[in-house]
């Protein structure tokens, strides 16, 4: 078949740009290579877009294991040191048990002796108050006894001031039979020889008379003594009395400090009572206490032999790491070989292509900062990516390379914004694992930063929107 030169430069033409030509039945096989190239190109884009989408899966998933295996890591020492320390506070606990079941015995061993004491103590106040009966009895009777005497005693002194007035005038009536003797013994002289015999006898009265006035005088003398005796003795009696009676009252204060030790001792014996109760919960939650700490013992051996299956488990998935890192490595180089190919027309991409990484890379930004807004905020390590390179837009960033000007333009412009950007992330880390007061600024920060960058992916979107209506390719 045979074509005009005009025709067959402009077959050449699409088939070499791969653009659209219109399938004439004179184009003959040239129809069939367009087809095939077109439908090549198209597979082409889809498996540089799952190979792009496979990497970044990959690299999420070799972050997301990474910081797995580290948070695991650090859960499983803190588990492990946990036990330890749980481990070691039982052992204080049983030792701690053991003594406090020691002094529990002891102290029961106390209460037996004060319940005893106790009941020692109250049969002595028993006899104490009998002793007190006995003495109060006795100390009544006494008083009784000695109020009765004191009254007998006053009528003594009564019957000795009677004899004291008769004796006075037994006195009187000696004198003046002294002075009727001494008279008749003066008219007997005067009567001379015939008074002679009553001047003997008048004599004999005046002696008897002076000898009545002298015994008067020894009796009035003795019963004087008989009367200061009694007054004594009374007064004797009247304090007696009252020390009898103060005695009684001191009895009856000790009566009152008695009832007051009884209901003391009561009290103390209610109290040895409900203690010996609570020694009996006491001893049988020590018995709880010591089953829980076994069982607790049993529980920290099962967990420490989980902590070493889960330490193995860690290094079983950190080896599975390094694949994942290889497979990312070998993704990665195989995007970057794409980008290389999507330069010739034969390879290019679509411009949909580059808008949809745009949009995801996008959409993955957005969810990249409000990770670092809730670390800022909770002061919890998340995974969160710090290389750039390895980001949605990274991967995409660093493999394609546009050639339109317009494109270029924004495009160089984005590397240092987006490696500032997640060396924010960086900041963030380190500021949560040196416990800094610097998040939320670190956050401003980053977000003053994303603003940036999504200006210029809105920027990079609307160029290549109106590029693609005027049929032109970012990579032509």
């Amino acid at each position: 078949m045979r074509f005009g030169k005009k025709g067959m430069n402009h077959i050449m033409d699409s088939i070499s740009r791969l653009v659209d030509m219109p399938y004439e039945p004179a184009n003959g096989e040239w129809n069939d290579v367009h087809k095939r190239l077109m439908n090549g190109r198209k597979k082409f884009e889809q498996a540089a877009t799952q190979t792009m989408d496979a990497v970044i899966h990959i690299s999420s998933m070799d972050l997301t294991l990474a910081t797995n295996v580290e948070t695991v890591e650090q859960v499983n020492d803190s588990i492990a040191s946990a036990v330890d320390t749980i481990h070691e506070s039982i052992s204080s606990t049983a030792n701690i048990a053991s003594e406090i079941s020691k002094a529990h015995e002891s102290l029961t061993e106390t209460m037996i002796e004060a319940s005893d004491a106790s009941t020692g103590i109250m049969d002595e106040i028993q006899n104490c108050e009998d002793e007190l009966t006995s003495i109060t009895d006795l100390s009544a009777s006494a008083i009784d006894t000695v109020t009765e005497m004191n009254t007998e005693m006053h009528g003594l002194l009564n019957i000795i001031q009677n004899m004291n007035e008769a004796i006075s005038t037994i006195s009187s009536i000696s004198s003046q039979t002294n002075l009727l003797a001494l008279n008749a013994s003066i008219e007997a002289a005067r009567a001379g020889e015939a008074g002679r015999g009553f001047a003997v006898v008048a004599e004999e009265i005046r002696k008897l008379a002076e000898e009545t006035k002298t015994l008067t005088g020894n009796i009035g003398n003795f019963l004087s003594s008989i009367q200061n005796a009694s007054k004594k003795t009374s007064d004797s009696v009247d304090t007696t009395v009252s020390k009898l009676e103060h005695i009684n009252e001191r009895i009856q204060n000790v009566w009152k400090i008695t009832g007051n030790n009884r209901s003391g001792m009561i009290q103390i014996t209610d109290s040895v009572s409900s203690l010996a109760a609570v020694s009996e919960e006491i001893s049988s939650s020590m018995g709880e206490l010591d089953n829980q700490m076994k069982y607790v013992t049993t529980q920290c051996q099962n967990l420490k032999s989980n902590t070493e299956s889960l330490e193995i488990s860690s290094h079983s998935i950190a080896e599975l790491v390094e694949p994942v890192k290889e497979v990312e490595k070998q993704l990665d180089a195989s995007t970057k070989i794409m980008g290389e190919m999507a330069q010739d027309a034969f390879y290019m991409l679509d411009n949909q292509v580059v808008l949809d990484s745009l949009n995801s890379a996008t959409t993955a930004h957005q969810k990249w900062l409000d990770t670092l807004k809730d670390m800022s905020r909770t002061g919890v390590m998340k995974a969160l990516q710090t290389d750039c390179t390895k980001c949605g837009l990274g991967h995409f960033y660093y493999s394609y390379k546009p050639l339109n000007p317009k494109v270029i333009q924004v495009w160089n412009g984005l590397e240092e914004k987006h490696k500032t950007f997640h060396s924010y992330g960086t900041k963030m880390i380190d500021a949560i694992r040196s416990g800094s007061s610097q998040l939320d600024k670190i956050y401003d920060e980053a977000e003053k930063c994303s603003k940036e960058l999504i200006s210029d992916f809105q920027k990079l979107i609307q160029i290549i929107r109106e590029l693609t209506k005027e049929h032109i390719r970012i990579f032509e």
